[in-house]
């Protein structure tokens, strides 16, 4: 459908963004009675799997979910990217986004907006309305963090407390589950109360909303679907479900009937296919990578270790992400040793960065210690790419899909280095126990579900995560602009 079509008819749209939200789970919980608020929605409106972009970490997603644009045009590349002249990493937040949101789009249009929790849209920037910004920002507390200034204040004030992550990964590494459910309910609860409080302030015209749920207990418990005897671990993923399926009751009490409610995940879940030590061990196993002297880099290791296992234990994690906020050298250092530490650059062709998604190829001349020769990359880049499809498991199967060479060659990349090879890893290929606490990872089919007047019950055919812009901006009645590459579907229109 053309982007310059005539807008729709004005009404009330919220748009609720599920992280991990996946058909697979949510259809079979639907047809067992357990979710009677996402049943309503199925039975009154459309649904259909929402397709992911090829990078689904949460920066892509999440900027292509909220730009209408593919990562190449939006500049989101991961959540973290790597620079130019080292190999240092540094965090991405929402000042890298280089294309406007569609609530940005809906305030310069007159509309009113209320956004929460969208990552990477830190620092705030200014809208006729409210936000609170994402994981991207370092702590409820940093400048920036909300537009208008005093917006969080005054909803603390009012409803307690809020929190952009409850640190999940913190009390399953330190082994507290109990309480990492708990903190995982006070971040929900703390979410929606937040969105009540707004709605019932503001005349408001958009919502945009943004939920950890589903996503965070697939990643620890989704072996459990599939292992007969962890009903303890399946429980923690469904109850999610039925969760978002109390809060979204909440939420939807507030549209009128004329409104618009779309509720869409970022991507899909599956089993882990695979992680960046294991991608770099490969690496080293074809003589493209090696590491430094296994004393040396032993030592290091088991000491950064130590290090955070101890920090882990006696200082809680809000009070670290906040002590990382203030000191942004201490966090670049972190990270960057977390993931690349150990490497030998000077002997090292190819290595992943960030995770196991993506390859460098170390150039000399681009990186600080590169070399490869410039007039040999493209050769290695199809040496690698044959290499890697030709990856197979002890039963033949291919751990590799598919290889993209230099899949953000158009990208506008001044401050930052795009990765050279994009890799689609194969689920049926997926091993047990690559890592210690995750067994879950995200996938391309994300879920879609559109309820309102003029919307009648049907399985749409697939659609992309770039289609939701344009589809809420339709639902405001406010013109598409034509930089936004996704599109309405046809049959709602």
């Amino acid at each position: 459908m053309s982007t310059d079509m005539p807008p729709a008819i004005r009404r009330k749209v919220m748009v609720i963004g599920l992280d991990g939200l996946t058909l697979k789970l949510l259809l079979p919980l639907v047809a067992a009675g357990q979710l009677p608020t996402f049943a309503r929605l199925l039975r009154e409106g459309a649904h259909g799997v929402l397709r992911s972009v090829t990078n689904m970490t949460t920066g892509p997603t999440w900027a292509s979910f909220a730009t209408g644009c593919e990562p190449v045009r939006h500049a989101v590349l991961h959540d973290f990217h790597h620079r130019h002249d080292s190999y240092e990493l540094l965090p991405t937040t929402g000042r890298d986004r280089r294309m406007p949101s569609f609530w940005e789009v809906a305030s310069e249009a007159g509309r009113t907006a209320i956004v929460l929790n969208v990552p990477h849209s830190y620092p705030a920037r200014p809208l006729r309305g409210v936000l609170l910004a994402g994981v991207d920002a370092p702590s409820e507390l940093a400048p920036g963090f909300d537009y208008p200034p005093g917006s969080f204040r005054a909803l603390r004030r009012s409803t307690g407390d809020y929190i952009i992550d409850c640190g999940l990964a913190s009390y399953m590494q330190a082994g507290r589950l109990s309480e990492g459910v708990a903190a995982v309910e006070r971040e929900t609860e703390g979410r929606t109360r937040a969105a009540e409080y707004f709605l019932a302030r503001l005349d408001w015209d958009l919502l945009v909303v943004v939920y950890s749920l589903p996503d965070v207990w697939q990643h620890y418990r989704w072996a459990a679907l599939h292992a007969a005897p962890d009903r303890a671990g399946r429980e923690l993923i469904y109850d999610g479900y039925r969760t978002m399926d109390r809060h979204l009751a909440r939420l939807l009490r507030h549209l009128p009937p004329d409104g618009l409610a779309v509720i869409c995940s970022d991507h899909g879940f599956g089993p882990l296919c695979g992680t960046r030590d294991q991608l770099n061990n490969w690496l080293a196993s074809q003589g493209l990578l090696h590491y430094q002297s296994g004393a040396w880099r032993g030592t290091r290791a088991h000491l950064s270790r130590a290090l955070l296992n101890a920090a882990r234990r006696r200082v809680s994690f809000r009070l670290r992400q906040q002590a990382l906020a203030a000191l942004p050298p201490l966090r670049r250092t972190v990270e960057t040793r977390l993931r690349v530490g150990g490497i030998d650059w000077a002997q090292t062709q190819a290595y992943a960065a960030l995770d196991h998604q993506e390859l460098w190829i170390n150039v000399r001349g681009r990186q600080p210690t590169g070399c490869v020769d410039p007039d040999d990359y493209e050769q290695l880049c199809k040496q690698l790419a044959v290499a890697l499809l030709e990856w197979c498991d002890e039963q033949g199967r291919p751990y590799i899909n598919a290889v993209h060479t230099q899949p953000y060659a158009d990208a506008a990349a001044d401050d930052y280095l795009p990765p050279d090879l994009l890799l689609e890893w194969n689920p049926a290929a997926a091993q047990p126990n690559l890592h210690p606490l995750i067994s879950g990872d995200h996938d391309p089919e994300g879920a879609l579900i559109i309820a309102g007047p003029g919307v009648r019950p049907q399985r749409l055919a697939d659609r992309s995560l770039l289609d939701i812009a344009p589809l809420a901006l339709y639902g405001l009645g406010v013109p598409i602009p034509g930089s936004i590459q996704g599109r309405i579907p046809e049959d709602l229109c």
